[in-house]
């Protein structure tokens, strides 16, 4: 899909509500390039027994622990972020992302962990699998060296996938959702309120990207992307309990 039709100025009164279903042209350009990742995404084993219950607690603690310290550094981007804009809208949004990271997020985090025995030195001492530190440190160096409109696209497929994941998962498994153990997971993701910080961005990327060429437009899309295919390679490497790049390295380190 060309980006042309973005090089317009972006009008959110006139284009109405953004939903997963009603997407401005350059947020719909996005989803398009980053279609295939995101459909396997959601079809993986760790998206398909999380949705119907059966995922072995294990393979949740681990993906819970390392989903932990990522929200740590994307909490970092965010307070980067803000010291990339004098729009205290732009400003205020991204500290409502850090106290939600904080107090509603990482409170979910520690309320499974403390049910499967494990405290809150442990949480704050995991290993960083190879994985998610390759998405972290990614989105770190873009909000550490990039422009606003850059940090904005690389935070966007987290609160996205999340969103989209949640609310398919609701629906998908509606008739059974009530006797899974991963009920609140899906509760806190498939809200119309989580989505609210996917159609903010969306907004914000929108109206950032109106003026810029087309080179520009597929670095956006690139980082996007990548951002999409990280989010996969973080539940697969949780699925595998996997913290290097092969399970034969996977030994403990001193």
């Amino acid at each position: 899909m060309s980006c042309n039709a973005c090089a317009t100025t972006f009008n959110a009164a006139e284009f109405g509500p953004i939903t997963l279903n009603h997407l401005p042209p350059f947020a719909q350009h996005l989803r398009e390039a980053a279609n295939q990742v995101w459909e396997e995404g959601y079809q993986q084993p760790f998206i398909r027994e999380l949705g119907n219950g059966t995922l072995a607690r294990e393979k949740f603690a681990f993906y819970l622990l390392q989903d932990y310290r990522y929200l740590n550094d994307y909490a970092k981007v965010h307070a980067l972020a803000l010291t990339k804009t004098q729009d205290p809208e732009i400003m205020r949004f991204m500290a409502n992302v850090q106290n939600a990271i904080f107090n509603v997020e990482s409170a979910m985090h520690r309320e499974y962990m403390a049910s499967y025995g494990i405290s809150a030195e442990e949480m704050n001492s995991v290993r960083q699998s190879a994985f998610a530190r390759a998405y972290t440190s990614n989105i770190l160096s873009i909000a550490y060296g990039n422009p606003l409109v850059d940090v904005l696209v690389a935070v966007l497929p987290c609160a996205w996938v999340y969103a989209d994941y949640g609310q398919r998962l609701a629906a998908e498994f509606a008739d059974t959702l009530e006797t899974n153990p991963y009920k609140s997971w899906v509760d806190m993701y498939k809200t119309e309120e989580f989505w609210s910080s996917s159609a903010w961005l969306i907004e914000h990327i929108e109206r950032l990207a109106a003026g810029l060429s087309e080179e520009r437009k597929a670095e956006l899309t690139d980082i996007f992307v990548t951002g999409v295919e990280h989010e996969y390679m973080f539940w697969a490497s949780a699925y595998d309990m996997q913290y290097s790049w092969k399970p034969q390295w996977d030994t403990p380190r001193v």
